[in-house]
C-alpha cells in the first residue's frame, strides 16, 4: 500500500479530516492531498509531523505500506506467513480496532 492511502486511513481511524490535519501540521490541503494521493512524497519534517498528529510512530506508517511486491522471492513465503498476524497487531496497538484499515493492509 502507498504511503499517502496509509495517511489516508489513519486520517479516518482518527476521525479527522484532511482539513484538520493540514492545518494542525501547517500545510494546505492542497499539498496533504498530494502527499495522500501519492503525487508528492512528503519531507521528513512534515511526515513526523503526521505521525505525531496521527499518533503513529514512522517506522509503523512504513511497515504498513510494505507489500508482496517490495519482498525477496526467497523471503515471500515468511513474509506471508507472519506479515498479516504483525499488521493487525500494530493496528490493535494503535488505536481502535478498525476493520477499513486491516482488510487495507491485509490486501497487500
Amino acid at each position: 500500500m502507498e504511503l499517502g492511502k496509509v495517511i489516508n486511513l489513519l486520517i479516518k481511524k482518527r476521525g479527522l479530516t484532511q482539513v484538520e490535519l493540514a492545518s494542525r501540521i501547517g500545510k494546505s490541503t492542497t499539498a496533504l492531498s498530494q502527499i495522500i494521493k501519492g503525487t508528492y512524497n512528503p519531507n521528513p519534517d512534515t511526515l513526523d509531523k503526521i505521525c505525531k498528529v496521527l499518533d503513529v510512530p514512522q517506522p509503523i506508517l512504513y511497515f504498513l505500506t510494505i507489500s508482496e511486491d517490495d519482498i525477496p522471492t526467497d523471503k515471500l513465503e515468511l513474509y506471508r506467513m507472519l506479515a498479516p498476524s504483525i499488521k493487525d497487531f500494530l493496528i490493535k496497538i494503535f488505536g481502535e480496532e478498525s476493520v477499513e484499515l486491516k482488510e487495507e493492509v491485509s490486501l497487500n
